[in-house]
């Protein structure tokens, strides 16, 4: 078995514990909120299983290094949850590694629209021109209350506050 194996199951295992320390910061911080939805993106979503798809295959294929390879695959099936965005009427959490943070919700603004990949909810930080961008859970009634309720439309100025 070459160096190289070894030292890319190192690395791939450091990346994936990284991943999964993300992922308890954000169940804990999805738990902490009562009134929450949960959207997701989907290009993410799609890039997790081309990932789990390759992992599989290399559990198959490579017969002499299988071990650690299901233990990767494990964790990594462990990690999808970091796909998840749960919006709160406080604003968006947010995990790192460290801990779990919440983003006001005044320094948002969203939108609905399209896309190449169909309808879509476009969010966006102040100071910044991309949005974040989700396609699942958007028509969920519980996510549209709480954007109309608690979040700002996209260049949009109420006229009774000029």
């Amino acid at each position: 078995m070459s160096i190289w194996w070894y030292i890319a199951t190192i690395a791939i295992s450091a990346g994936l514990l990284f991943t999964i320390l993300c992922c308890i910061n954000l169940l804990r911080g999805i738990f902490k909120f009562k009134d929450k939805a949960i959207v997701l993106n989907l290009p993410v979503l799609l890039l997790y299983t081309i990932a789990i798809i390759g992992g599989i295959f290399l559990i198959i294929f490579n017969k002499s290094f299988r071990v650690p390879w299901i233990l990767l695959e494990v964790m990594l099936l462990l990690s999808v949850f970091t796909a998840l965005v749960p919006i709160t009427s406080q604003g968006i959490v947010s995990a790192g590694p460290l801990g779990c943070k919440l983003l006001p919700r005044e320094e948002y603004s969203y939108e609905f629209g399209k896309d190449k990949m169909g309808e879509c909810l476009k969010l966006y930080r102040q100071g910044t021109d991309k949005p974040a961008t989700f396609h699942l859970g958007i028509k969920n009634m519980k996510t549209v209350k709480l954007l109309a309720d608690w979040y700002g439309k996209h260049n949009y100025e109420n006229p009774l506050t000029r």
